[in-house]
């Protein structure tokens, strides 16, 4: 992996290492593992969902005040070292003991929220539980790209729908929580999290070669592959769109009318239908290939969004962008993970850039949408959107072992 996102082409570059000889079958995932990664993955979303909404129990419980909102900072830290480290890795990180330890430190890090006496003990094992957060999200990610053949698309989308329910239920828990003890909702956490060790058996994905499909031949080492420049680029473009439409959407609510309860209310219909479309949509669709997929996906959106510059459209379009945006991240990464040699180093630079994307796109569209009318939100997200089209496209058409993308 490259020592600074500097580029797409830098960034490929490093996912290339020597492909195998022969194409090898692609194993599948035992069920016992699946049930694991799926109860894991409904605890992460829990947990660091609530970590938001825990904010004001956490100012009464230690006095922590302004600096309670560090535990997101700090939190997201740990799981942005985590990816960039087993990116870093590549295959010398063996992916069973790596699952198995990640699962632990992220067990006993909430066993540390839970009984920390003052604030910096709970904001340090946050941070520690950051890392095992970031980690089980790349690893099982990616093995589910590669565990399931030609379902895999379903099977990622299906992971991260499980991760949206709990972050669904993990804020409505933390209500009824916080008013005994916050530090209850890590407890419950640890608790879940360790009668899953099976999710361990995912590695023996990861352990296996490379499979390429026959009739194609190798890269050479260290040659940048185009498609996986492109996808990191569609990635970027679209984390950041997604981060941009849940930040910007009540605020062209209230530029149209709405109160800011009403607003607030209303931009829930987005996440819903993102969890809504990652159930739906990648069943209606799961005969086309990635490549067709994602664009599609994102001509839908892209209607959606051009609709919500339209007066009272806006709380009806929000939500059906959502459905179509939904499966889009999950199949990039399985499609990502289908080109790649380093299958789980590439999903790493993926999950880097979509970082980078949050933390860059949101800001440009408050730059473009600095002026009071409401339809310039839209427009500017509708843009982002077609943009994330244009190289979603591009990798479509680009050349990957000398077959189409």
């Amino acid at each position: 992996m490259p020592d600074s996102l500097d580029g797409p082409q830098a960034a490929s570059a490093a996912l290339s290492e020597p492909p195998t000889a022969e194409a090898v079958p692609a194993p599948h995932l035992p069920k016992a593992a699946v049930v694991s990664a799926f109860c894991v993955f409904f605890v992460l979303g829990a947990l660091t969902a609530s970590l938001g909404a825990s904010l004001p129990y956490l100012r009464t419980e230690f006095g922590a005040g302004h600096e309670a909102g560090r535990i997101i900072s700090c939190y997201n830290a740990g799981a942005f070292t985590a990816t960039a480290v087993i990116g870093l890795l590549g295959r010398r990180a063996r992916p069973r003991p790596t699952i198995t330890v990640l699962l632990a430190v992220f067990a006993a890090a909430t066993a540390g929220m839970a009984f920390s006496p003052d604030w910096a003990v709970y904001l340090g094992t946050a941070t520690v539980a950051g890392v095992g957060y970031g980690g089980m999200v790349l690893t099982l990610n990616t093995a589910f790209a590669r565990g399931f053949g030609d379902n895999s698309v379903v099977m990622v989308n299906r992971l991260n729908a499980v991760f949206g329910i709990g972050a669904i239920l993990g804020p409505l828990a933390t209500g009824p929580v916080g008013r005994t003890d916050i530090r209850l909702l890590a407890l419950a956490a640890c608790l879940m999290a360790v009668p899953c060790v099976l999710i361990r058996r995912v590695g023996a994905v990861l352990e296996q070669p490379h499979a390429r499909r026959p009739g194609t031949t190798p890269r050479r080492l260290g040659r940048p592959s185009p498609v996986l420049a492109l996808l990191l680029v569609t990635g970027l473009l679209y984390a950041g769109l997604e981060t941009s439409i849940g930040a910007w959407q009540s605020t062209q609510l209230q530029r149209s009318g709405w109160s800011l309860a009403s607003a607030t209310m209303a931009a829930s219909g987005f996440w819903a239908g993102m969890a809504l479309g990652r159930l739906v949509v990648p069943q209606i669709t799961r005969r086309l290939a990635a490549g067709t997929a994602v664009p599609l996906y994102l001509v839908g959106a892209l209607g959606a969004l051009l609709l919500a510059a339209v007066p009272h459209l806006a709380v009806a379009a929000y939500p059906l962008a959502g459905l179509c945006l939904a499966p889009v991240l999950p199949t990039v990464i399985t499609w990502t993970s289908g080109a790649a040699d380093v299958p789980q180093r590439a999903t790493s630079v993926l999950t880097l850039c979509c970082m980078l994307g949050n933390a860059t796109v949101p800001a440009v569209v408050e730059n473009l949408t600095d002026t009071p009318s409401a339809a310039a939100i839209p427009l500017a997200l509708a843009g982002f959107c077609a943009l994330c089209l244009l190289f979603a496209a591009l990798a479509r058409r680009a050349r990957y072992a000398g077959r189409p993308a």
